[in-house]
């Protein structure tokens, strides 16, 4: 018996695995290059930032540290570049304040510290980093891109648990949140540096929402979606990990035979040379080996080695019959190609869903003067009458909020609906390929103890030469 090798895929098939190749290199390199320049603007952000010497700034920081069993406080700094509070850094962790702080109040600052030092806690700028980096790696899974927006969600519905044990009221906490979501609309653009911002556009309605209930707490149960998704994150990175194994050559087993020919030894390696094409096992040194006796022998023979002496058959009928061996799994490779050509064409259409779904945003509409209004009810509420009037205000605002979130969600499920008939294809493609992947070994296995025979009768011939010096 011999070794059951590979034989070398057929030209259309390289040329089908190089498309996709190239495909998925240059969808991931566009989302890596918009992942590292997020970092640079986040790093220049750093860089222009002030450190913040206000001792009561400084205090309120270091008890709610304290509170939150955090050994030491992270820094706090100011920049004018920022609309909203966002936390930067998981080694040395770093909260940066909008220049607007020293408008605040003390149930303001208390609330957004709060906020901001959940964050620090549980180290969601590592989390939201790498989760980041595993859909730019992996864009063409809608569950990358899924698992992305919802490890953002949770991070910000756990800290929004911890600010609200620090505020005086849901409502307040509330007109905090939509305070900063109308600063983000007011600044415009988009926003695309790494850091865990207190608020995003295209969560607001929600948020909302689930504050002004007052029946959900997160904090304990949002613990084991965390951890899932945690669990889902690593799993590409091991399946990769795994398929990256080397698989380790079998080792031959000795044939016993009574000829001394060369042909009569273990057969360790060969390839089958026609023109440009070649079907081979054996190592790349060995391939470009028996390829390099081209221009000395023609186009057409078969190189092989065996007890680690290296031969040359050139004998026309034995070289067409070797091929002939081999010619049914190059058809089986051609198949194969086509199928990772359709393959590679889905991979486009998802990775052009995805580019959809992640651009799909939502423009608050304009709330000043709603918000306006709030406010001074606020200052002169004192009944319950009028409480509740600022609660239906506070309702107005968020009903013309999910509006919004309503048609976000619909485009959303209409893109979620494509990309499952996609999956759905390229699952039926995998399973051919698995199929005639199956096939492919049982033939090649048939081929190569075919061409041991072979060579054994060309032994006999006489047409086997020593390798040309």
């Amino acid at each position: 018996m011999i070794d059951q090798p590979p034989s070398m895929p057929p030209k259309r098939s390289l040329d089908a695995g190089i498309i996709a190749e190239a495909a998925y290199l240059a969808i991931a390199a566009l989302l890596l290059f918009r992942f590292g320049y997020g970092l640079f603007l986040t790093r220049r952000v750093l860089r222009n930032c002030h450190a913040i010497d206000d001792r009561r700034l400084l205090k309120a920081l270091s008890e709610q540290a304290s509170a939150a069993s955090i050994q030491k406080a992270p820094r706090l700094l100011e920049s004018g570049a920022l609309a909203v509070p966002i936390t930067i850094g998981w080694v040395r962790p770093r909260i940066i304040l909008p220049s607007s702080w020293r408008e605040w109040d003390e149930s303001k600052i208390g609330v957004v510290l709060a906020h901001e030092l959940s964050h620090v806690r549980r180290g969601d700028y590592a989390t939201l980093l790498l989760s980041s980096l595993n859909r730019c790696i992996f864009w063409f899974s809608p569950l990358s891109w899924w698992l992305d927006r919802r490890l953002r969600e949770l991070a910000e519905l756990v800290s929004d648990d911890s600010a609200l044990s620090a505020s005086p009221d849901r409502t307040h906490y509330a007109e905090v949140l939509l305070g900063f979501f109308e600063a983000m609309r007011n600044q415009g653009g988009r926003v695309r540096w790494q850091g865990v911002s207190m608020a995003r556009s295209g969560n607001a309605g929600r948020r909302i929402d689930r504050i002004l209930a007052g029946n959900r707490k997160l904090s304990v149960s949002a613990q084991w979606p965390v951890l899932l998704g945690a669990a889902v994150l690593t799993s590409p990175l091991l399946y990769l990990t795994a398929v990256a194994q080397p698989t380790p050559r079998s080792k031959p087993k000795t044939v016993t035979a009574t000829s001394t020919s060369a042909a009569s030894e273990t057969l360790d390696s060969y390839v089958i040379v026609s023109g440009d094409n070649a079907t081979m096992s054996g190592s790349t040194g060995e391939l470009n080996r028996a390829r390099g006796f081209r221009h000395k022998i023609g186009d057409e023979y078969v190189w092989f080695r065996q007890g680690g002496k290296a031969f040359i058959i050139h004998d026309p009928d034995t070289v067409k019959a070797a091929k002939k061996l081999f010619q049914p799994q190059a058809d089986l490779g051609r198949q194969q190609g086509e199928l990772g050509e359709l393959q590679g064409e889905l991979g486009e259409l998802q990775s052009k869903l995805g580019e959809r779904q992640s651009s799909i945003r939502t423009t608050l509409p304009d709330l000043t003067r709603e918000i306006e209004r709030l406010k001074e009810k606020m200052r002169s509420a004192e009944t319950s009458e009028q409480l509740g009037e600022l609660q239906a205000m506070l309702g107005g605002i968020q009903a013309k909020i999910g509006e919004q979130q309503a048609k976000i969600g619909d485009q959303q499920a209409k893109i979620a609906e494509e990309q499952a008939k996609l999956g759905e294809r390229q699952a039926k493609l995998g399973e051919r390929q698995a199929a005639l992947g199956e096939l492919q070994a049982k033939q090649i296995e048939e081929a190569s103890r075919k061409l041991k025979a072979l060579l054994e009768e060309a032994s006999k011939k006489g047409v086997v030469e020593p390798e040309p010096r």
